[in-house]
């Protein structure tokens, strides 16, 4: 063995020298360690089946000319057969073959999962090399193991780059067209070499919000290509998973699966698949997860109709373009979701009956989200208007209203909170372009997503022609009860006189049959007024006139008007009422008629002895409110209740009770006067003041009967 001068530097090289020379200086200082007469350097570029003699030394010798080609093909033989060479191997004269030499040193240069290289030394000594020289040599074929390491980071970033900048160019591609047809043809022109020859985008299905990874039942062809038949055949073709699930599942953890031999994969598919492949005569295959966001999507199939060993380089390409798609794919997913979901929004609201707007907060105010067609043709708007987006003042001044109608419900509906959670009803007058008179009645209430107010929506429901049968019935009943209220004040009249002139002359029991007669005509026309007083104000006819007032004081004048009644059956009134409230706008007769419905009604139901209380409080805030009430109220407002200790209504009744002629069986039995119109007048006229009233039900904790009404404050 030569050994070499311990003293001698290795041959310097420079930052700037190519890769080559770098080798090449390496090999000269290897060969000087070692001993040896030839050394050559080989690089293997899998993803091209390339191999190359990067750098060898000495480069100039006559003596070694055909040795050289010899010996470098014989390590070219070896990397070729032996792709998965990881230790240093020694060959004698007999292993070397007819290189001209005795004898090699063969060591691998290797990535942790890839062979990118081979370093050979060769002597023509028999006993040229031995453990002594593998570790003298290490250091060095260290060097050119990390100089071939940048090489291949550097190629490998360089077939990057030319990916990524395919994916930018299909990208642009692809905008213009996501289906997966133009997707797989897209593929086929920026990312498949020559050997590839079929492909196809198979989505999985169905696909459900609720299950967005399976499992699934099929998986549909959706777009494919091949050099034999071109694109689109068998699209729309399912693929029925129940024998795949195996398959589909080790896809799902490895991202990827090679397949060099098809056949290898085709025992484990059904019939209909195998059909595919044989008609494509696919030999070698890879199989590609399509998947985003942790959702399932579907398999990128790419096929050779020879047979290929697709080299991980070519693989990880492969993934990447997935990665894309995945990501394209999940988009247009969920564009077509959100298509759907227009759709059946749009079709949904315009197979609403009533006209619906819905709006959205903004800094500059609400604006219009949508509107659906039934609003277009109750107001006479173009059916092609463009709302999407516009201020809601701005849509109020395209609508066919008065112009004071319009700044009322523009104060309105501007002073709603877009996100408030109450809902709030109204009603306006209007003439269409015909001339013909409209009655619309209005509620807007909030619109939800993840309990969170998102927006609100108005509905408008067209009323006319319930308002004209309600006006239609108050004139009919103001008619007839002119008619016959011209008789019953005649026979009242004459009663009164009877009793009044006779004085003690009139006989005992013609008294007691003149004060029935008396009583009765009393109480007929007490009928007939509720009656009318609750058709006038259904019909928008009964008028208000408001006035501010302070409710505490209104409640204190009925409470002392009622004395004599409440004080006859022995009761207390207890009133809790607030001294800080602020005033109400009302019309305080009215407002007296509200408060002495409900203060009769209590102290008739409430046993003699018993105690009435009647308390007033303010309301701000929805959660102020009591449990049972109404999810509509108006707030600010003040809230009334009045309470006694009689038996109670149940459920079922509290919602009744408001009903015209509603009468609980307790007061049929008990025989208590009145026929059921008292609380339906009083519900009509705290509708008039826009509050709201409601009759609570017992409680095992609280017995008796509980009214309640709000008042807005405005």
């Amino acid at each position: 063995m030569v050994q070499a001068d311990p003293d001698r530097p290795m041959a310097p090289y420079r930052a700037y020298d190519d890769p080559a020379t770098i080798v090449r200086q390496l090999l000269e200082s290897i060969v000087q360690i070692a001993g040896a007469d030839y050394a050559c350097v080989l690089s293997r570029a899998e993803e091209l089946k390339q191999i190359d003699r990067l750098a060898e030394y000495p480069t100039i010798d006559p003596d070694l000319n055909d040795a050289r080609d010899l010996a470098a093909d014989f390590l070219r033989t070896w990397l070729r057969q032996m792709p998965a060479l990881e230790a240093p191997v020694f060959l004698g004269p007999e292993d070397v073959g007819d290189t001209g030499f005795q004898s090699a040193l063969l060591l691998p240069l290797s990535l942790p999962d890839e062979l990118i290289g081979l370093l050979g030394l060769f002597s023509r000594r028999s006993d040229g090399f031995g453990d002594d020289v593998l570790e003298a040599v290490a250091m060095p074929a260290a060097l050119v193991r990390t100089v071939l390491e940048n090489i291949y980071v550097y190629n490998l970033m360089a077939q990057s780059m030319i990916v990524t900048q395919s994916i930018q160019l299909a990208a642009q591609e692809i905008a213009k067209n996501p289906s997966p047809q133009h997707v797989v043809n897209i593929l086929r022109d920026y990312f498949f070499d020559s050997h590839v020859t079929s492909c196809a985008l198979l989505l999985y299905g169905p696909q459900r919000e609720d299950l967005p990874n399976g499992p699934f039942e099929y998986m549909e062809l959706r777009g494919t290509w091949s050099k034999r038949r071109g694109s689109g055949v068998g699209v729309g073709v399912r693929f029925y998973l129940h024998n795949l699930n195996d398959l589909v599942e080790q896809l799902d953890q490895e991202g990827a699966l090679v397949f060099p031999r098809a056949k290898d994969l085709s025992v484990r598919l059904d019939p209909l698949m195998r059909v595919f492949l044989q008609a494509e005569r696919v030999r070698s295959l890879v199989l590609l997860s399509l998947r985003a966001s942790n959702r399932k999507l579907g398999i990128i199939f790419v096929g050779s109709d020879r047979r290929h060993d697709f080299t991980p380089q070519e693989v990880r390409n492969y993934r990447m373009v997935s990665e894309f798609l995945s990501v394209n794919v999940m988009t247009q997913m969920l564009q077509l979701e959100h298509d759907r979901v227009q759709q059946g929004r749009a079709a949904l609201l315009d197979a609403v009956t009533d006209g619906v707007i819905m709006i959205l907060p903004s800094a500059g105010g609400p604006r219009v989200l949508t509107v659906n067609k039934r609003f277009l043709e109750i107001f006479e708007l173009p059916q092609d208007l463009s709302v999407h987006d516009l201020p809601l003042s701005d849509l109020l001044d395209q609508l066919p209203l008065p112009e004071a109608q319009r700044q009322d419900l523009r104060k309105l509906w501007l002073s709603i909170p877009v996100r408030d959670p109450v809902t709030q009803s109204g009603e306006f007058h209007m003439i269409n372009s015909e001339g013909q008179p409209l009655d619309v009645e209005w509620y807007t209430v909030p619109v939800y997503q993840d309990q969170q107010v998102l927006g609100r929506i108005f509905v408008f429901h067209d009323v006319t022609a319930e308002r004209t049968a309600q006006r239609l019935r108050s004139a009919f009943l103001s008619r007839v009860s002119h008619e016959l209220r011209t008789p019953l004040t005649a026979i009242r009249g004459f009663a009164e006189f009877i009793l009044e002139a006779t004085g003690d002359q009139l006989p005992d029991l013609a008294r007691e049959y003149t004060e029935i007669i008396l009583s009765s005509s009393k109480h007929l026309n007490r009928i007939f007024t509720d009656m009318i007083e609750i058709t006038r104000a259904d019909a928008g006819e009964l008028k208000l006139n408001r006035q501010t007032a302070s409710l505490p004081d209104i409640i204190i004048d009925v409470v002392a008007r009622m004395e004599l009644m409440y004080k006859g059956r022995r009761q207390q009134v207890i009133m809790e009422l607030d001294d800080d409230l602020p005033p109400v706008t009302v019309d305080v007769d009215r407002m007296m008629q509200v408060l002495t419905n409900l203060m009769t009604n209590a102290i008739k139901y409430s046993p003699e002895g018993g105690t009435v209380r009647i308390s007033t409080h303010y309301v701000a805030q929805p959660q102020d409110l009591p449990a049972e009430a109404p999810s509509d109220i108006l707030l600010p407002a003040v809230l009334v209740s009045v309470e006694d200790e009689g038996p109670g209504l149940d459920r079922e009744q509290a919602e009744k009770v408001f009903m015209p002629f509603f009468r609980t069986e307790d007061a049929k039995r008990q025989k208590i006067e009145g026929v059921g119109l008292g609380l339906a007048v009083t519900r009509s006229i705290v509708e008039m003041h826009r509050g709201k009233i409601w009759a609570e039900p017992v409680r095992k904790d609280r017995q008796g009967g509980v009214f309640r009404f709000t008042i807005p404050i405005i």
